[in-house]
Formats: C-alpha cells, structure tokens, sequence
C-alpha cells in the first residue's frame, strides 16, 4: 500500500522514529530546565556565601587597621620616652 507515492513500511519505521525523537526531545528538555534550576540556586547560594564572607573581611581589615594604628601610637609614645619628652 502507498501514502502519497510512500510505501505504508516507510511511513510506519520513519513515524516511529520521529516519535521517539520528539519524546527524546522533550525529555531532554525538561531535564536540562531542571539542571538549569539546581544550578541557579548553587548560584545563588555561593552568591550569598560570598556576601557574608566579603562582609566579615571588611570586619577583618578594619580591626586590623584599627590595631595598625594603635600600634603605631604605642611605637611613638615608646620612642618618646626613650628620647625623655
């Protein structure tokens, strides 16, 4: 029998396959949406990680600025009084 000068075989392997093609298709799809999502909350939270840690080090470099200067003070009140003033 013929479809339009297409043998009914032909028509029947090739439908097949472009079923499972269309299934294999939309299967990879939704897949890669969900390891797109999985990645974009990993982003999300290192970006948060990175947030609080930049935070903390400015925390840091501030106390070590603040002892920094201390010690600066601390090292001319000693040569102060090693000079007697």
């Amino acid at each position: 029998m013929d479809l339009g000068g297409i043998p009914l075989e032909s028509f029947i392997k090739e439908g097949i396959f472009c079923l499972l093609f269309i299934w294999l298709l939309i299967t990879q799809k939704k897949e890669s949406n969900n390891r797109e999502e999985r990645l974009m909350n990993h982003v999300e939270k290192t970006t948060e990680t990175l947030d609080v840690l930049s935070q903390r080090m400015e925390n840091v470099s501030s106390k070590v600025d603040h002892i920094d200067t201390r010690l600066n003070e601390f090292e001319q009140q000693v040569s102060n009084l090693k000079e007697g003033k």
